[in-house]
């Protein structure tokens, strides 16, 4: 069933399965005398400008009906889809010749009013005969997102979000620097490690350009050549076998002293000069031999 508007103001309706309260707003300009009765209910858009309510009708319902969301008429009606911005004049009425309208021009919502005995103030050109009405069904009715609110509200709301956009600033923070700490704690263990390593590997290399040095400095001026030695320890282990070695002894000395046992006594070689021998009588002979140093 279709009724006027008027009829659901400043009472209980339910939209949307919601109990809400409707009030008169205003859409566009607030008159400056009257600015500080008005809190802006909805933002200005492309389509409409912004749109106040009157803070006392606000405290008023919640006074009567302390548990309803209080929303402006217009504000419903535009967010619906109900008002045509391409007409000039609509109207809601509240008796045959007073009620509320809304003034709309190339395709823009500009202001809103009342008139009473079909006069309108804000334009006397306006007539009720080229006015269009408003009218709606409850069930085409579409809540808007944001209810009426105080100025005080609003401005506790926003101080709200401010205080999360800096609590949300000083979390961002406090993630950046520890994990800025995290970071470094790292890179400071990494470079704790290199360091380490390279101290190693550097007094390494300096044992090591040590050792070098004084190899430079002691290494040999000629290279030893022990083959004659050699040769000539070979041709007496091919003429005595059982030759041996007596102590400690070295090829870098000028001679070797070998023994060997013989019943028979010793059996010179004749070309073999770089050698003496002694005869011992319990069957032993001792021979020594020259080296290369010899």
């Amino acid at each position: 069933m279709v009724s006027s508007l008027a009829d659901y103001i400043k009472r209980p309706v339910t939209i949307q399965g919601r109990e809400v309260l409707l009030v008169p707003d205003l859409v566009g300009p607030v008159p400056i005398s009257e600015q500080h009765q008005y809190v802006e209910s909805c933002p200005a858009t492309n389509t409409c400008p912004a749109i106040h309510v009157r803070e006392s009708d606000i405290e008023e319902m919640r006074e009567r009906y302390p548990d309803y969301p209080v929303f402006g008429m217009w504000h419903l009606l535009i967010k619906s889809g109900l008002v045509s911005f391409k007409r000039t004049l609509q109207i809601i009425p509240i008796t045959q010749e007073d009620g509320y309208y809304i003034h709309c021009d190339l395709g823009r919502a500009e202001y809103s009013g009342i008139y009473e005995a079909g006069f309108f103030a804000a334009d006397a050109g306006f007539s009720l005969d080229e006015a269009l009405l408003v009218e709606a069904d409850i069930e085409q009715l579409v809540l808007p997102e944001q209810e009426a609110k105080l100025a005080a509200e609003l401005r506790f709301e926003r101080q709200l979000v401010t205080r999360k956009g800096w609590s949300y600033l000083v979390i961002s923070m406090v993630v950046v620097i520890a994990i800025a700490f995290g970071v470094n704690l790292i890179l400071g263990k990494i470079y704790d490690r290199a360091h380490q390593q390279l101290a190693s590997k550097s007094a390494m290399l300096s044992d090591l350009q040590s050792g070098l040095d004084k190899l430079r400095t002691t290494r040999l001026t000629e290279v030893p050549n022990d083959q004659e030695t050699l040769e000539r320890l070979a041709v007496l282990w091919k003429e005595y076998p059982n030759i041996e070695t007596t102590g400690k002894q070295s090829i870098d000395s000028k001679s070797i002293t070998l023994t060997y046992r013989s019943e028979e006594g010793f059996k010179p070689l004749s070309d073999l000069n770089w050698i003496t021998s002694q005869y011992d009588p319990k069957g032993i002979v001792t021979i020594k031999m020259k080296t290369r140093g010899g």
